[in-house]
């Protein structure tokens, strides 16, 4: 393993920003959603 911990911390951190943005979109689509069937 001859990665340091700097390229680790990277990645992981590229990984979290990835699966936030994910999340934020499934959660804008399940608002939108609730709004359309309360109407």
């Amino acid at each position: 393993m001859t990665e340091t911990i700097v390229e680790i911390v990277e990645k992981f951190l590229a990984y979290s920003d990835e699966k936030l943005e994910e999340l934020a979109e499934k959660n804008q689509a399940l608002k939108i959603e609730e709004k359309d069937t309360k109407n």
